[in-house]
């Protein structure tokens, strides 16, 4: 016989403490919930009996009968976590496809929770509460399980029903891809940089021409009845291509494209769910033409390689992102997947535009600003944290809190190696100052999405 809601809050109450009722759900006939304990918060479950999942649960630290109502008290772990996504779905992420729009935010120190969700309940936009780098993983100390549990247990004490996502992004390695998929990210982000030979660019016309000859006849004559003597017609534009520009781009992109392929096929091709595949294609002194975008998108849809979307970052190509941009979105929107912007927050000049013209498909990375409401929190109500940090940082501690070295200077500042790192103490302060922090959050996001 099911649990009546009223009898298992009742048993939570008695048994496991203050019950955060915004959390409470069903889990087949039984429920669940947060529980703000002696001990801190915890997650709870009632049963009527004994129930199968009672023993999936690990480092049960009370058990108690209420009436005829059994409740364990359990500490908030990963193992519980997985369990919580697996068993009340609306935890877990899901995938945003390719159609609507979504805001992606970092959470570096784990201490925002999921306190933005809110925020987008009545909105067309989807947020992705993780968005989580290997760069990041390395430079915090802080691991990609670690990363989608902290949003698991803040979409559970929000009640958040409405669909988040989760991206593991700057993936080079079919080991961390492996990893990303076990933990259930919902968008894997494929960095391919490395596979991408910069020193074509270099090249004369002559060297390149002479090395693109060493491919087989059959191939270049393949490329040149593709790619030649032909407009593309994307959008409002047009795109075409020389024969030198064509050998160049094959020469600097060949590799990327092929180990796309690869990973694709033996990764994420036939999930058993849907998975966001994006791919990120900034680097450093990098400048992403029309036609390397336009061959690199249409190499990938003959190939069959189903892009979510293509991933920019104004910081390392402000001329694809800024100057380029309805040319680009155009390209985009042509082979059916989005473009995302990496560090929208604070590098690019108008997200507007790009809404427009990737006609509201499209993907805005804030990596930022979680991390720059936290700064600006301490310079307004800790004088001495927000000197520390500042050293960590390399800037004076008379420095805007929108400082582009306190901004980007988190991995320094956080990572628990370096000597001047203030990661236990800006954690200790935004536990300290949780409902301040919450509502610089919300006031800064929802600045920001009245302009999307």
């Amino acid at each position: 016989m099911a649990l009546k809601q009223m009898d298992a809050l009742a048993a939570l109450r008695e048994a496991a403490g203050e019950v955060i009722e915004t959390s409470l759900c069903d889990v087949q006939g039984n429920w669940l919930a947060l529980v703000n304990a002696e001990e801190g918060k915890r997650l709870a479950f009632a049963a009527n009996g004994e129930a199968a999942l009672s023993a999936l649960w690990k480092d049960v630290e009370k058990e108690a009968d209420v009436k005829d109502v059994h409740v364990s008290v359990m500490a908030l772990n990963a193992n519980n976590a997985a369990l919580v996504r697996r068993y009340v779905k609306w935890t877990a992420p899901t995938a945003c496809g390719t159609k609507g729009a979504s805001i992606g935010f970092s959470d570096w120190l784990g201490e925002a929770d999921a306190v933005v969700a809110e925020l987008f309940g009545k909105r067309q936009l989807k947020p992705v509460l993780v968005d989580f780098t290997t760069e990041d993983s390395e430079a915090l100390q802080r691991y990609f399980v670690q990363a989608v549990d902290t949003v698991t247990w803040g979409v559970l004490e929000e009640g958040y029903k409405e669909g988040y996502g989760a991206n593991a992004a700057g993936l080079k390695t079919e080991e961390e891809i492996v990893k990303a998929l076990l933990y259930g990210y919902s968008m894997i982000g494929f960095d391919c940089s490395d596979k991408i030979d910069l020193g074509i660019e270099k090249l004369s016309d002559e060297a390149v021409d002479k090395r693109f000859e060493q491919f087989n006849e059959t191939f270049r004559a393949a490329l040149h009845a593709s790619y030649l003597n032909a407009e593309f017609k994307v959008g409002t534009s047009k795109i075409t291509f020389t024969e030198n520009q064509l050998h160049r781009i094959v020469l600097e992109y060949g590799e990327a494209i092929m180990h796309i392929q690869f990973i694709y096929n033996s990764y994420l091709k036939n999930t058993p769910w849907d998975i966001d595949f994006e791919l990120d294609l900034s680097k450093p002194g990098k400048v992403l033409t029309p036609q390397e975008h336009y061959l690199i998108g249409n190499e990938l849809q003959r190939n069959g390689i189903k892009l979510s979307s293509i991933c920019l970052d104004p910081l390392k190509d402000s001329e694809a992102v800024n100057d380029n941009l309805q040319l680009h979105c155009e390209i985009a929107d042509t082979f059916g997947y989005r473009l995302s912007f990496k560090n929208a927050d604070i590098a690019m000049n108008d997200t507007a535009a790009a809404m427009k013209y990737l006609k509201g498909k499209v993907h805005f990375k804030m990596n930022n600003i979680l991390w720059m409401s936290a700064i600006e929190l301490v310079k307004a109500l800790d004088a001495d944290l927000f000197g520390k940090l500042c050293a960590a940082c390399g800037c004076e501690a008379t420095a805007d809190a929108a400082d582009r070295a306190l901004v980007l200077g988190y991995r320094k500042a956080l990572n628990p190696k370096e000597e001047s790192n203030v990661a236990a103490d800006m954690k200790a302060f935004l536990e300290a100052h949780h409902a301040e922090y919450a509502a610089a959050i919300k006031e800064n996001v929802a600045a920001k999405l009245k302009n999307i």
